[in-house]
């Protein structure tokens, strides 16, 4: 048996786009089974920190990180720019009243 024409059961067409129904609607991903904890350990075995990298001050050889001044020498990109009695780790210091 054919199927009967559009509007030809006593209901008209709509007007306009179709509107977003079921057979739009895709289905996600869904795990069939519970991932194990060997297999989820060995997932997040790869989640960890980097290991800081360390360049050689071309003033002092003494290690630096790249792309910071250098805390023995207080030199950055061939001047300097901190003085050497100064050290920025002992932070403000306080005066007593």
């Amino acid at each position: 048996m054919p199927f009967p024409a559009p509007g030809a059961l006593g209901a008209a067409p709509r007007p306009g786009p179709p509107r977003a129904g079921f057979a739009s609607i895709r289905a996600m991903a869904v795990p069939k089974q519970k991932q194990s904890h060997s297999r989820t350990n060995k997932r997040r075995s790869q989640h960890k920190a980097p290991v800081p990298t360390y360049n050689s001050c071309p003033q002092c050889h003494s290690p630096r990180l790249p792309h910071r001044v250098c805390p023995e020498c207080g030199y950055y990109g061939g001047r300097q720019v901190v003085a050497e009695g100064s050290s920025s780790e002992e932070g403000p210091s306080q005066q007593s009243p």
